[in-house]
């Protein structure tokens, strides 16, 4: 019976299942290099998207494996950030901090590069692209990563890109969650 209440209970809290879309994707590792690319429908407008992308305070809610994001300066149109995330593939568990420079370049592109010196990757480099459907948006992300620590040789490429994917899944849905709170007031 405490299961049955325990259920209920939950699906009366659940929130509405979110619905973006994964139109294309591949990760592949080349060498030293792991390469994504994303492309998603997230139901949700540009203007919408756009804000939630570069309200970096709010990067954790939209991806818990980000557990910090701060703002560190701002000169017009580029932004300074730092990033830190804690991911898992079976019981190998990495925090990785990374700063980088955002810029965003117009008409819906916003592009990231990591300052190596200051971060746990040897190299990165993202830009994503915002394409305005109306009620949703278009977002293209590619993106390459050099990681600047040791993974283990259990962790194949094959499970570093299924863990790169459902995080690519995570952020669309993430974003979708963050913006209809905002609707909501929440």
């Amino acid at each position: 019976m405490r299961h049955a209440l325990l259920m209920l209970f939950m699906c009366i809290l659940m929130r509405p299942v979110l619905s973006g879309e994964l139109l294309e994707y591949h990760v592949n590792k080349v060498d030293d290099y792991f390469v994504l690319h994303l492309d998603m429908r997230v139901k949700a407008n540009y203007r919408q998207v756009n804000s939630v992308l570069m309200d970096f305070a709010k990067m954790p809610e939209v991806n818990d494996t980000v557990v910090e994001s701060r703002l560190l300066e701002r000169i017009g149109d580029r932004h300074k950030i730092f990033f830190a995330s804690e991911a898992c593939i079976w019981v190998f568990c990495e925090r990785i901090e990374q700063v980088a420079m955002v810029t965003e370049l117009g008409q819906g592109y916003i592009m990231s590069n990591i300052l190596v010196e200051e971060s746990d990757l040897r190299h990165g480099r993202s830009l994503w692209h915002l394409i305005d459907e109306g009620s949703t948006t278009r977002v293209i992300y590619d993106a390459e990563y050099i990681p600047d620590f040791w993974v283990p040789p259990l962790i194949g490429s094959a499970l570093a890109r299924e863990k790169m994917l459902s995080e690519g899944l995570k952020t669309i849905n993430g974003m979708e969650r963050v913006i209809a709170d905002q609707r909501t007031g929440q």
